[in-house]
């Protein structure tokens, strides 16, 4: 322990940091050529979901580019700034922020990834951010304690080393020491270990599409891909508390019921049925409500990240004894983004829809 909270220094310190320096600019070399190779080829052997892969890569990115610019940036000013100790230790916060969360960002990413092939969910209760940290629960005990420690070890350790002369967030010599030796070792790490988990990955994603082909022989790439893509929409919002999806868990609608459907289609368009059996009720009354549930429902819809990016929702309403009248909403994001903006985020705003068409009795 004593060994731990008083470190030695090197004796040739400045030769430390000019070696760090060009260390550094190989990793960074390295790292943009295997995140060129994952993002112009690699992604390929992915045939479902892309998109959310390369959303995870992208943090990866942003973690292992912050640490390079950290070893980059740190010994300049160790070696040539050496006076301006309050500039080091704000860019030095400065990168501990950012590290932490990409760190977070990351694994609330594969996170999601996970919840998505397995049987995890996230209570549709939970709002952004208690979901952000459900993502991290999902992802397992044992790959967050393994993949998370280190990051707060790497932030906190030089703290703890130059709180035993100060009090203040300026870093001692010994701690800057070792807190760019410690942001080196972290980066060989997270390098290391980023081809392995690309094929992790991979595997995750053949297996899941496997589950889909199991017993079927098709030559049509693009009619299975389209078939996995609404397998893990339907996935995504049942794990997100979308159980009117089951025809065995109805939900509860005025003072009636709700139950959906997801129609199989080969277009790339997610088609939703939701059937609406209520008792009593004024037409604006049911156009207030459906508006409120259809506007959470494209908000789950574009949270999804599949490669799915059309959808259509489709309302069959039943009053009592009146006859079944339906209301019909086809749209994608830059449609449902639109309307959100100009309806300041009304739940009113699927009306403003570019294609809506519903029945007389509701407009």
């Amino acid at each position: 322990m004593e060994s731990l909270l008083n470190p030695t220094l090197p004796s040739n310190i400045s030769s430390f940091y000019e070696m760090l320096v060009s260390v550094a600019g190989v990793l960074l070399g390295i790292g943009f050529a295997a995140m060129l190779f994952i993002l112009q080829s690699g992604f390929s052997s992915f045939k479902f979901s892309r998109r959310m892969f390369v959303m995870l890569y992208l943090y990866f990115g942003k973690q292992v580019l912050l640490s390079l610019a950290y070893l980059t940036i740190m010994p300049f000013l160790v070696l040539y700034l050496a006076e301006s100790k309050q500039l080091t230790a704000f860019v030095h916060l400065l990168f501990c922020l950012f590290f932490l969360v990409s760190a977070l960002d990351y694994a609330k990413e594969e996170g999601y990834i996970t919840t998505i092939h397995s049987h995890k969910f996230v209570p549709s209760t939970y709002g952004k951010f208690r979901s952000y940290f459900r993502y991290i629960y999902n992802r397992g005990l044992l790959r967050n304690i393994v993949h998370l420690l280190p990051p707060f070890f790497v932030v906190l350790y030089p703290y703890i080393l130059s709180l035993n002369s100060s009090f203040t967030l300026e870093l001692t010599e010994t701690a800057m020491f070792y807190s760019c030796l410690l942001v080196l070792a972290y980066t060989l790490f997270k390098l290391t270990m980023f081809v392995p988990e690309f094929f992790t990955f991979t595997e995750m994603e053949f297996q899941s599409a496997h589950k889909l082909n199991e017993g079927k022989a098709t030559s049509d790439e693009s009619k299975a891909k389209n078939e996995k893509e609404l397998e893990l929409l339907k996935e995504y919002l049942v794990n997100h508390g979308v159980s009117e999806l089951s025809p065995m868990s109805p939900f509860g609608f005025m003072d009636g019921e709700l139950t959906a459907n997801l129609v199989p289609s080969n277009n790339g368009v997610a088609h939703f049925n939701f059937y609406i059996r209520i008792n009593n009720a004024t037409p604006l009354m049911v156009r207030e409500q459906v508006a409120n549930y259809g506007y959470q429902f494209a908000n789950r819809l574009l949270k999804s990240k599949t490669d799915i990016t059309q959808y259509v929702m489709s309302f069959h309403v039943k009053i009592g004894t009146d006859k079944q009248r339906n209301l019909f909403f086809r749209f994608d994001m830059h449609d449902f983004e639109q309307a959100k903006v100009k309806n300041v985020n009304s739940p009113m705003c699927i009306y403003d829809l570019k294609n809506v068409c519903i029945d007389e009795l509701f407009r």
